[in-house]
């Protein structure tokens, strides 16, 4: 090649074939990274290992084109008649900065594959929300940490101050956080949830400002309830956090029923309660342990009023289950000539 090339052409036959090379070794990898290892992730027992190879095979490849490229770079910039130039540094700490550049893309990718991975395979399985906006919350911290730390790593190569950088860094985020302070609170409250579990979607709660409604989101913010009139009641996690609150489907959704009756005065009290206890026994949803009890409770202004007492299976049959005895007491007293009284005053003038 000495006898027909000079050396400036020799050097540039040399650099555009390894050039070449480096294009034929990066085509040569995407082919493997998705005929065989992307065949093997499919084997093994996980898809964590499929949305790891699908998200890095991009990454992979621009970096070790720059690292090519550095190599390639390398060699010309050593030549005699260019090392001596001024810009040579820049040009190779611009070559490193595309490298550290790469490794954080790479490693962003690992991190985006890993929170796919978790919504799909966990998060959107669950029955709340609030893995699903972790993991969201996980993609975007995640990503501002790793390109931070390649930014300070490249300013420091340049030798430029990387103090007054972490400094503005500390501040912003002192700024951010008075500014989103109430924010922070319901997050930090979200995940208390999350792992206290006081109740679940789909529990019936009751808040301490009396509402009462079924829990259908647990999300990192707020919790969302539907009450019985249809109206979904959303709740700062922080208030909930700081609040009494009335789970009755927890423990277990069993619930005490307790409803008044009232019955004309004269009325025979003991064969009252005796049709009641029958009523309450033959319900099919009424538990036999512990037993319905009844108990006369008041002299009202117009009727003696019994308090009636009774188990249930599930809280969410209350409703039904006061409607359907209440109904069959009205029957039955009136086939046992029961009076249930109206509200009614005596005026007696002189």
């Amino acid at each position: 090649m000495d006898k027909f090339l000079s050396k400036p052409a020799k050097e540039i036959v040399i650099n555009f074939c390894l050039l070449l090379g480096l294009i034929i070794v990066c085509y040569i990898t995407r082919w493997i990274w998705r005929n065989v290892f992307r065949k093997i992730a499919q084997k093994t027992p996980t898809k964590l290992d499929v949305k790891l190879v699908e998200y890095t095979e991009k990454p992979v490849i621009l970096l070790l084109f720059f690292i090519g490229i550095r190599i390639i770079a390398e060699r010309i910039l050593s030549l005699p008649e260019i090392s001596s130039l001024k810009f040579i540094p820049y040009i190779k700490n611009s070559l490193y900065a595309l490298i550290v550049l790469s490794i954080a893309f790479l490693a962003s990718a690992f991190a985006e594959g890993f929170a796919v991975w978790y919504l799909e395979e966990i998060a959107y399985k669950t029955k709340t929300k609030m893995d699903e906006e972790f993991m969201r919350l996980f993609r975007r911290l995640s990503k501002i940490v790793i390109f931070f730390i390649a930014i300070t790593i490249i300013l420091d190569k340049f030798n430029q101050p990387i103090t007054s950088l972490l400094g503005a860094a500390g501040i912003a985020s002192l700024a951010v956080a008075f500014a989103a302070q109430e924010t922070l609170s319901n997050m930090i409250a979200g995940f208390v949830i999350m792992i206290d579990k006081p109740f679940r979607v789909g529990d019936r709660i009751e808040l301490s400002s009396g509402e009462i409604g079924d829990v259908v989101e647990i999300g990192l913010r707020s919790t969302k309830i539907l009450s019985f009139d249809n109206n979904v009641i959303v709740v700062p996690n922080a208030e909930i956090a700081k609040a009494k609150i009335v789970n009755y489907g927890y423990p277990e959704p069993k619930m005490k029923l307790r409803f008044t009756v009232g019955v004309a005065y004269g009325s025979d009290l003991n064969k009252v309660k005796m049709i009641i206890l029958d009523i309450c026994k033959r319900h099919p949803d009424v538990l036999d342990t512990p037993p319905p009890s009844v108990f006369f409770t008041e002299f009202g202004e117009s009727s003696l009023n019994l308090l009636i007492v009774c188990w249930i299976q599930n809280y969410q049959e209350k409703f039904r289950i006061i409607d359907e005895i209440n109904m069959e007491i009205k029957k039955r007293f009136e086939e046992e000539n029961i009076e249930i009284p109206f509200p009614q005053r005596d005026i007696h003038i002189r």
